[in-house]
């Protein structure tokens, strides 16, 4: 009897401990406040501001690629892309909570005429698109808050990165939940391929894992302050992300709200890369800066007394490494902003304040006619009537100076300009500003058709 009473109570006893040890105990206060750190607080307070964004429509896709880029142009001339619907996953980041600004890549929305964007609670809201600019992977997309504010994020300085800072990118690739990478600033002012001839400079690079999923959502430090937009334009970089500095997100977001489109900034400047023959010829040790081989008359740095054969050293205190550097820090500045130049005449360095203008657009013949040796328009009937389309329809050369790059390359009246870069140009405004903004680099690839034969064009300084 006294065993059998003991077996009971030893089992009472077992299943006591069963569940006093297999029952979880409360989180303490304590134990929460402990284990929030610096990048849990930054995802508590960023993290509804992060959405998800869809866009659908439709792409034209070769039905051939062999990877020979002479055998792909043969199949492109005789046989017609098909057209397939698309539909694009990406994140992205609300600005402004009142007004419904969202924040996205350009790569993320484009070709979409359907756009949705969810938020963190799961709410649906159809979007418009404000306005994009490919060049810098920037596009806003607004939604109706239906009067309630909704969550938004804090806009930092972008200037006042560290390398080796902790930084925390959040996206919110399919509407379900977020991800979370963290990692720290590897480098600033990254200058990576886009495609041929085409690159994107001033990039933050870090090594949190950035990927479609979160491209177009925010990098951000640990004060919960945005410090740049992710990008996965670089997708064969591994355990390497990119991000677009805040500032020159400001600057592109500013100028799609204000103007439809960015305006190309203007200082007036000609310049050509410091190289060792020349950094050794004005006393510097390094080959970091550039040379100006131009003023233009009238311009922010004519009046602030800038001359021909002066060195920039720096912009806004910050060193110059050559001429794409140069337009890549432009891209952050507005027009009326005020720009400091650190300069080198004659063994003697100095600084000038400029205020700086949009580059005016009336003077954009003249560049391209100096530049490349050519005047476009639009295609005439002629023309039109050759490539059986109406006129008006795409631009063509109208004229090409004798002895220019354009003649070199046996470019003719009535060639098809087709694009610039990577951008398509079918109107003569279009045109023009491609080419103002790609003014100061090394090289321009322009695409261009005659008969059924195209052929990009690389046109050098």
């Amino acid at each position: 009897m006294r065993r059998h009473l003991n077996k009971a109570a030893s089992l009472a006893l077992g299943l006591l401990l069963l569940l006093v040890l297999g029952s979880p105990a409360p989180a303490s206060p304590q134990g929460v406040q402990r284990r929030t750190t610096p990048v849990v607080r930054v995802v508590q307070a960023a993290g509804p501001a992060v959405v998800n964004i869809s866009s659908t429509g439709r792409r034209k896709v070769r039905p051939f690629r062999s990877g020979d880029d002479m055998v792909d142009r043969f199949f492109q001339e005789f046989f017609r892309p098909l057209e397939r619907a698309q539909t694009n996953l990406g994140s992205g980041v609300i600005i402004d909570g009142s007004k419904g600004l969202i924040v996205t890549n350009s790569h993320v929305v484009e070709g979409g005429s359907d756009i949705k964007v969810q938020l963190a609670d799961r709410r649906v809201f159809s979007a418009k698109l404000v306005g994009g600019d490919p060049s810098s992977d920037l596009a806003v997309l607004q939604i109706d808050p239906g009067g309630k504010p909704l969550p938004q994020v804090k806009l930092g300085d972008s200037r006042s990165l560290m390398i080796g800072e902790s930084l925390v990118a959040i996206g919110n690739p399919f509407g379900l939940q977020h991800t979370v990478t963290t990692g720290v600033v590897s480098a600033v002012n990254r200058r990576v391929p886009t495609g041929p001839n085409t690159w994107m400079g001033g990039l933050i690079q870090t090594d949190a894992s950035i990927n479609p999923g979160n491209s177009g959502g925010p990098l951000l430090n640990l004060d919960g302050e945005v410090m740049g937009i992710n990008t996965a334009i670089f997708q064969r970089a591994q355990g390497i992300g990119f991000a677009i500095p805040v500032n020159r997100v400001r600057r592109v977001v500013g100028d799609l709200l204000n103007h439809g489109k960015v305006r190309p900034t203007w200082l007036g400047l000609s310049l050509q890369d410091l190289t060792p023959r020349l950094a050794g010829h004005f006393g510097l040790e390094a080959a970091s800066g550039v040379v100006v081989l131009a003023v233009e008359a009238h311009s922010p740095a004519a009046a602030a007394g800038v001359e021909r054969g002066m060195v920039i050293l720096a912009l806004d205190g910050t060193p110059l490494e050559d001429t794409a550097d140069y337009q890549s820090r432009l891209g952050a500045v507005a027009p009326g902003d005020q720009v400091r130049l650190w300069l080198l005449e004659r063994g003697r360095r100095q600084s000038v304040d400029l205020t700086a203008r949009a580059y005016p657009l009336e003077r954009s013949p003249e560049l391209v006619w100096q530049r490349l040796g050519l005047e476009a328009a639009p295609m005439d009937q002629a023309t039109a009537r050759l490539y059986n389309t109406r006129p008006g329809s795409a631009l063509m050369i109208a004229k090409v100076r004798p002895g220019s790059k354009a003649e070199r390359a046996q470019l003719q009246r009535g060639d098809l300009i087709l694009r610039v870069g990577r951008e398509p140009v079918d109107e003569i405004k279009e045109f023009h500003l491609q080419m103002v903004r790609a003014r100061h680099q090394p090289e321009i690839a322009i695409l261009f058709q005659r008969g059924r034969a195209r052929q990009v064009i690389t046109f050098g300084r």
